[in-house]
């Protein structure tokens, strides 16, 4: 068990996932007012701090697709290239939050990254609810693979709440963005989890 949780922080979605998991649990406590905010909300604003830094400079795996790989059809340039504004975008939003780059330039990264997340979740649940189709339609369908994918399509379910709590901004959007990012982490961490144990 030691050694899986040292393989699993070794990884850097691993470390992400963690930390996310924990911020948002504690995001959970602090909407329904069970912690005091005094003590832990600014642990909170630290941990959201730290998974964007964390994630600085990843732009360039699509940066790196749409230079180098020519042959790609057109549909599969214009996810990656969606991919790389939401990337650029996240980082020039946590630029903005290191003081690093304008808050101009920062808030309008923010609302790009913002709306290029939310097409490329969409895009995902639709790639992966074909690769379901596709899966379940076999003679003998592979259940790992299909329950990997199940856990995908929910996982993707909660970031496209959570990202249309951003876009729309409801009046509910705090609760429900604290119990989707949870849910989120949980089902992407538990993924990762399963992939590291498969493995070793």
């Amino acid at each position: 068990m030691l050694v899986l949780i040292q393989k699993f922080l070794k990884e850097l979605d691993g470390r992400d996932k963690t930390i996310k998991i924990i911020q948002y649990a504690f995001k959970i406590l602090l909407y329904y007012k069970l912690v005091n905010p005094k003590r832990w909300a600014a642990m909170v604003s630290q941990f959201s701090m730290t998974r964007k830094i964390l994630r600085l400079g990843l732009f360039v795996g699509p940066a790196r697709a749409l230079l180098f790989e020519p042959a790609l059809p057109l549909w599969q340039k214009s996810v990656m290239l969606n991919e790389f504004s939401n990337m650029v975008g996240d980082d020039l939003f946590c630029l903005y939050k290191l003081g690093v780059v304008s808050p101009s330039v920062g808030k309008r990264a923010e609302v790009i990254a913002i709306y290029c997340w939310f097409l490329g979740i969409l895009n995902d649940l639709a790639e992966n609810y074909k690769t379901l189709h596709g899966l379940r339609t076999k003679e003998k369908p592979d259940q790992e693979k299909v329950f990997n994918t199940q856990i995908s399509i929910v996982k993707l379910t909660m970031d496209c709440i959570f990202c249309a709590c951003d876009i729309w901004q409801p009046s509910f959007a705090a609760g429900v963005q604290a119990w989707a990012g949870f849910f989120s982490g949980s089902l992407s961490g538990y993924k990762l989890w399963r992939k590291i144990a498969s493995a070793s």
